[in-house]
């Protein structure tokens, strides 16, 4: 890859993270500016506390305590500013552009300091340790920090050359301050991208960790649903039949299951094509959904057969809900269809003290629901179970 290649990709991933980094420097700000305050008083104090018999370094002493304690006012400012933009989801370009503003505010102040050290030494260790600093605490795109640092290298060369006599002095502290800046802009560059990869690797782990989550969805709604109503497939039903059936036998408790077949659906299909007739099941099962309990279980066992499961549920009261579903569905018309949709249902029960196999349910409800059948259709009909079955 080209360097133009490179630096445009760098670009674009630098706009991708620059909203996260803008608040990751929010929360940075608003913890720093809290310390840097701290520290700021305690230059106040230590400095308005000392005593020079020199006027000079008595004017020194007085004008650092007063520049530390105009930073301490300003940070404060940065901090609560930092707190309100938090909590606001989107920020006004001024505020968006607070981490870098900061950022060029300590730098001047550095450079103010660095002015006024140059009345007792010869030291810019002021403005190297703000250089450093803001490179190191906020996540500054690299073409801000260059524009930050490169204009406070020039407030400071400029400055040096108003404070400073001595020609290889000035050239010294120059270059260091060149240094420095040069040191700040590669430690902030490598941090930044570094973030920048991160974040991205990140989202790109969470956006696949959502697709294989709705993947294994997929595929559990394939493994458990019938494609063309949505119910429970035979396989699914079962299992969780079976998982009933073993309570209910621990309990002592009653469960009782429906078969259902639609009447005619033969002619259905005949008559009006395929198209309607997987029509007829899908309005069938959505009547069958929203006519069961929250405990109750409804699946399509195969064709035109639907099975539900009713736990905790006696003979008498699943003969009542049989019967309403019936009714429900006799009386429900579908657009495009000329007869009514009916279903004949066969009921068995287990009752409290039963050891009836699931096989065995399932055998009698189909019996009872061909019963059902050859008595003349849209009707339910019991199993008759008599005494304990193993």
């Amino acid at each position: 890859m080209t360097l133009p290649d490179t630096l445009h990709r760098w670009a674009e991933e630098d706009r991708q993270v620059q909203e996260a980094a803008y608040r990751r420097n929010l929360q940075i700000l608003g913890i720093a500016s809290w310390s840097v305050v701290a520290l700021n008083l305690l230059h106040v104090l230590v400095f308005a506390l000392m005593r020079f018999d020199d006027p000079l370094r008595s004017a020194w002493a007085h004008q650092i305590a007063v520049a530390h304690g105009v930073m301490a006012v300003l940070m404060s400012a940065m901090g609560w500013l930092s707190r309100r933009a938090q909590a606001t989801p989107s920020s006004a370009l001024p505020m968006r552009l607070l981490p870098e503003g900061i950022s060029a505010l300590v730098l001047a102040w550095a450079v103010v300091l660095t002015v006024m050290d140059q009345a007792v030494s010869t030291s810019i260790n002021a403005f190297v340790n703000a250089a450093i600093g803001i490179s190191i605490v906020f996540l500054l795109r690299p073409r801000s920090i260059v524009v930050i640092l490169a204009l406070g290298w020039c407030a400071l060369a400029w400055s040096l050359g108003w404070t400073t006599e001595n020609p290889a002095l000035l050239t010294t502290n120059r270059m260091n301050a060149a240094s420095a800046c040069a040191l700040a802009l590669l430690v902030g560059v490598l941090l930044w991208r570094r973030y920048a990869q991160t974040e991205l690797l990140q989202r790109a782990l969470t956006e696949s960790n959502r697709q294989l989550e709705r993947q294994h969805a997929e595929l559990e709604t394939l493994a458990t649903r019938d494609p063309l109503t949505g119910l429970l497939n035979r396989r699914e039903f079962v299992r969780q039949a079976e998982l009933e059936l073993a309570r209910a036998k621990r309990q002592g408790s009653a469960l009782s299951l429906l078969m259902a077949d639609l009447d005619h659906f033969k002619s259905i299909n005949d008559r009006f094509g395929h198209p309607t007739g997987d029509a007829v099941l899908r309005h069938v099962a959505q009547l069958m959904s929203h006519s069961l309990r929250k405990t109750d279980s409804v699946a399509r066992f195969g064709g035109e057969e639907f099975v539900l499961l009713l736990p905790d549920t006696p003979e008498a009261e699943a003969l009542r809900l049989a019967d309403k579903l019936r009714r429900t569905l006799a009386e429900t018309p579908m657009a495009g269809l000329d007869t009514p949709v009916t279903a004949s249902i066969g009921l068995a029960c287990l009752h409290a003290g039963d050891h009836l196999t699931l096989d065995a349910l399932l055998q009698h409800t189909d019996q009872a629901m061909y019963q059902a059948k050859r008595q003349g259709r849209n009707q339910t009909v019991a199993a008759k179970i008599s005494g304990p079955h193993s």
